[in-house]
């Protein structure tokens, strides 16, 4: 750590100075942290979007990720701090250095330390564990207490930056296009309701990081900096460089003395001391000390600090002082043992939802198919099996050459998504347009079935809604295609 690079101004600060320090940071340096800061959440977000999640629990998901989207911001502060140009690349190349150290118990028991702005360093940048860990943040922990307000202060302006980003997008919505109101998205929110309200709370998150991460490692800095007297070594080193570069000033100072030597040397002899008695000698002193040259009495007045008076009340203070110490200390236990609980609940239903879900996670495709649902009627289409001839591309074959080449393709395409749904466990929705189903097919990885069945898409389109007649040997081979794929037997 090289202290004459340091950028920001070493003296002792208060714990709320730190702070404001932290801010200025972060003013200074916001388009660069916030960048960081949503080139490590944004990825989650998408992730959580893919995933078949709850919305409610892909919110806590988010959230209680953050202790993973905050140290890539305190290590890039920690080199611009020291005058040291790192790029976003830099930053993410160090990443598993940065954030994998003690990352389950950042997201686990140390999760709602409310001083984990302050405490971040120590494991970030120093690299300590353990009971070296212990011991550090115990020597630390003087400023641990204006950290602690730190957070809860910036979850508030979290929610309340949330709530009005919210309130923006609402009020800026026509009312003819407006799809919810207050109560129903407090208590009653939809699907959409619920995304914008994890993107707002994204956004707040975004917004608030870099004053909460940049304040915690200003409290660190001005913490480290009053036990390590950073402001005075920093002092002392400018004072010997300042010597160091000045030679010419100590050959003049060598060059004085030399002088003054040789003027001594040259004065003539002083006088003797003159033999006096003890009251001639104080009442000379008496006539010089009359002399107006020295000066006047003057009698200045002060207030000194002489201590408070004793107070009969202070042992009923000391009482009440004593009671709120215990009604806090219940409070605390009371607060952390709700929030065991709720981790306790959350790990069950994530299990419940596990062993609820395990298909998705390794059975083959065939064995999901029994489990889900599958749609009787899409995009107008009757897809149950029961509803298909025999063999539907001998019956297509049939209805071309009768000249009835819509009712064959309609056949065709029917007869293909049946097939897909039931025998390929192909998760079509009973809302899904012709599009989507293609774009669903594109999951079961067969690319000679995904080309069939855009050829039969792209014709279908064209007759059933541009009236296009195809050519008839393109229905012809379109049949025979159709018996490769699937065989000749019934879509069921």
């Amino acid at each position: 750590m090289d202290l004459d690079r340091i950028a920001i101004k070493l003296r002792l600060r208060e714990s709320w100075e730190g702070i404001d320090l932290g801010f200025t940071m972060a003013r200074q340096w916001f388009i660069n942290l916030w960048l960081i800061w949503l080139c490590s959440a944004l990825p989650v977000m998408l992730l959580l979007v893919v995933l078949p999640l709850p919305l409610w629990l892909a919110g806590l998901i988010l959230w209680w990720l953050k202790p993973v989207y905050e140290p890539p911001l305190l290590y890039w502060m920690s080199r611009r701090v020291f005058s040291e140009t790192i790029s976003l690349r830099g930053v993410f190349s160090d990443w598993r250095k940065i954030v994998l150290p003690q990352l389950i118990a950042m997201l686990s028991w140390r999760r709602f330390t409310p001083a984990r702005s302050f405490f971040m360093p120590v494991v970030v940048l120093e690299g300590l564990r353990g009971e070296r860990r212990k011991k550090r943040i115990n020597v630390l922990a003087k400023n641990s207490g204006a950290a602690s307000w730190l957070t809860i202060v910036g979850l508030h302006f979290e929610v309340i930056l949330q709530f009005g980003l919210l309130g923006l997008i609402l009020a800026l919505i026509p009312e003819d296009l407006l799809w919810t109101d207050w109560q129903s998205y407090l208590f009653d929110p939809d699907p959409v309701s619920e995304w914008l309200h994890h993107l707002t709370a994204l956004a707040a998150m975004s917004l608030i990081a870099p004053f909460y991460v940049a304040a915690g490692f200003a409290l660190y800095l001005t913490r480290r900096s009053q036990l390590e007297a950073w402001d005075l070594e920093l002092g002392l080193r400018r004072m010997a460089q300042r010597h160091e570069t000045r030679p010419a000033t100590t050959r003049n100072s060598l060059l004085a003395c030399l002088a003054l030597l040789f003027f001594a040397f040259s004065l003539p002899e002083t006088a003797q001391s003159v033999e006096m008695s003890h009251q001639d000698a104080e009442s000379l002193i008496q006539e010089v000390l009359s002399d107006e040259a020295f000066g006047e009495e003057k009698t200045v007045n002060y207030w000194e600090y002489v201590g408070e008076e004793e107070n009969q009340s202070d042992e009923s203070d000391s009482a009440f002082l004593s009671w709120m110490e215990s009604i806090a200390e219940s409070t605390a236990f009371l607060g952390e043992l709700l929030l065991w609980i709720m981790v306790i609940v959350l790990l069950a239903y994530l299990l419940h939802w596990y062993l609820k879900n395990r298909s998705a996670f390794g059975r083959t495709v065939i064995e999901q198919s029994h489990r889900r649902v599958a749609p009787t009627i899409v995009a107008g289409l009757d897809l149950r099996p029961e509803s298909m001839p025999e063999n539907p591309s001998v019956k297509a074959l049939e209805m071309i050459q009768q000249e009835h080449p819509r009712e064959a393709v309609a056949l065709l395409y029917r007869a293909t998504l049946s097939r897909l749904v039931h025998h390929y466990a192909l998760p079509i929705k009973a809302g899904d347009t012709e599009r989507q189903c293609l774009d669903r097919s594109r999951t079961l990885q067969i690319p000679d079935l995904f080309d069939y069945l855009s050829e039969l898409t792209a014709v279908w389109q064209q007759l059933a809604y541009a009236h296009h007649q195809p050519q008839k040997s393109q229905l012809i081979d379109l049949c025979r295609a159709w018996i490769d794929h699937f065989g000749g037997r019934d879509a069921g």
